[in-house]
């Protein structure tokens, strides 16, 4: 049976690639990064528990879903051309069923999502405005579900299941500098391919304002996508909204 939430959300963290470049030249050769950012995002999320009985109503395994707690935090490391991008996120979220009745009195469901990337970078030797990296690594994904019916007309259930799956990833972080304090801003990323996730993306675009060598704005839109079927266990989301980041550089 597969249980949907759609929600939307604020989130705050920290994304890194896209705004980072955007830093002067430093006589250094060495640069590290970190951008807290908010971003508002909606989110759609369909999986599913091999345990919950197939005699289960439709109308209970649709949820109002809120973020109980959540932490993301990204940092790069750079030596000239070759850098380093780390990536972790974490969210909790609780649900509860929007019409569990008559079947069941309550219905609630906790979810626990880990996304975690890290890739080696390499700037291409590029002239002019336009500057690109091209990433290549890995991505790990957590997921734990716990899925609690009280009995009304159908008798009570516990249901939960987790799945940890780790997918190799490509993509490219791409700028173009429009005059010395803005520029224009997009990095995506792909990977799965079966290997355990069926695809996996996410893509970001936007533009940079550089306030100084070691500040710089960013506003725009990312958008993820997941698709992760193994074992009877199922997980497919897409989750898009507007960013706002506060990059600060070293």
């Amino acid at each position: 049976m597969k249980l949907r939430c759609l929600f939307i959300a604020a989130l705050t963290g920290a994304l890194l690639g896209t705004a980072t470049a955007a830093v002067a030249e430093e006589t250094n050769h060495w640069s590290f990064d970190v951008i807290p950012y908010l971003w508002v995002a909606g989110v759609k999320a369909e999986t599913s528990l091999p345990d919950v009985p197939p005699s289960t109503p439709p109308g209970a395994t649709r949820f109002d879903t809120s973020i109980s707690a959540g932490a993301m935090l990204s940092a790069q490391a750079r030596y000239r051309s070759v850098g380093l991008w780390v990536d972790f996120a974490w969210l909790r979220l609780d649900t509860e069923a929007l019409n569990p009745g008559p079947a069941f009195s309550a219905v609630n469901l906790k979810s626990d999502f880990i996304h975690s990337t890290a890739a080696l970078s390499y700037r291409l030797p590029l002239q002019g405005q336009f500057h690109a990296d091209v990433l290549a690594g890995a991505r790990l994904w957590y997921v734990s579900e716990e899925i609690k019916a009280t009995s009304a007309a159908l008798p009570g259930f516990i249901s939960s299941g987790d799945k940890t799956w780790v997918d190799p990833i490509v993509g490219a972080d791409l700028r173009y500098d429009l005059n010395q304090r803005w520029s224009l801003i997009t990095k995506g990323t792909a990977g799965g391919f079966s290997s355990a996730s069926d695809l996996g993306w996410e893509v970001m675009g936007g533009v940079n304002y550089r306030c100084s060598d070691w500040c710089s704005v960013a506003l725009g839109y990312r958008y993820l996508h997941e698709d992760y079927a193994r074992d009877r266990f199922t997980f497919n989301t897409d989750i898009q909204g507007f960013i706002l980041g506060v990059g600060f550089h070293f």
